[in-house]
């Protein structure tokens, strides 16, 4: 073979094997599993997935979405042929209510094999003490007609401390010192008599709006007797 023949077969076989070269996404698992977390405890979850390329040709990820602004994601966007790198993910689990937690994330990239991947976060959640509600309406033209709400928790001799409402919306002619005072809000805790299957006793929370003259936004807290679980919070409004 003349050189300058055999120089033009080798450009075009190397033109041929670029063409065909492309990046392939692998990962070592698309599910990890954090086991059962405790709420109150630790406020938020790692969960790190393993990518590597097993094609010829970079791989660049080119979005990496979270299901929901309680997680944040950490990766490198380009990944050379025959490299790996991880996906380091947060998941924010402060105010979950206890059972099984899934998140996802999908993954969009340049590979020749799946364009598309979707990983998932899963874990377990156990809270101190559920809440039946996250947010209460109650009536401040009445005093005499609570707002019930449960609260479920292992603890058998639960007591409420105290239960405060604080505005998020001052009045025009409120005093600076006095837009962040809270205001004591009567209540009553029954115990009920029933367990749920997870062993938590059941509580019955009632709550009394105060009096008021417009409505009112902001949050109620409720400050307890347990441990691990001295507040809770919920969003409220109040109609007069």
């Amino acid at each position: 073979m003349k050189p300058m023949s055999f120089f033009v077969s080798a450009v075009v076989l190397l033109s041929i094997f670029t063409s065909l070269a492309a990046p392939r996404i692998e990962f070592d698992s698309k599910t990890y599993n954090c086991g059962t977390v405790i709420e109150g405890k630790t406020d938020k979850i790692n969960a790190v997935f393993v990518v590597k390329n097993t094609g010829d040709a970079v791989l660049k990820l080119e979005s990496v979405r979270p299901s929901c602004g309680c997680t944040v994601v950490k990766f490198d966007s380009l990944i050379q042929p025959g490299k790996s790198t991880k996906i380091e993910s947060v998941v924010n689990i402060q105010g979950q209510r206890s059972g099984p937690l899934s998140k996802s994330i999908t993954v969009t990239s340049n590979a020749e094999n799946e364009k598309t991947v979707r990983l998932f976060i899963e874990a377990t959640i156990q809270t101190p003490i559920d809440l039946s509600v996250t947010s209460l309406s109650l009536d401040g033209s009445n005093e005499g007609v609570p707002k019930k709400i449960t609260l479920s928790t292992r603890k058998s001799d639960l007591s409420i401390v105290s239960v405060d409402f604080r505005s998020s919306e001052p009045g025009e002619n409120t005093p600076a010192w006095q837009s962040d005072l809270s205001i004591p809000l009567k209540y009553k805790l029954t115990s009920t008599d029933s367990v749920r299957e997870n062993g938590y006793s059941v509580y019955e929370l009632a709550v009394y709006g105060p009096k008021v003259n417009k409505p009112s936004y902001g949050q109620i807290t409720i400050r307890t007797n347990h441990l691990e679980k001295r507040e809770l919070s919920l969003y409220c409004y109040i109609q007069p």
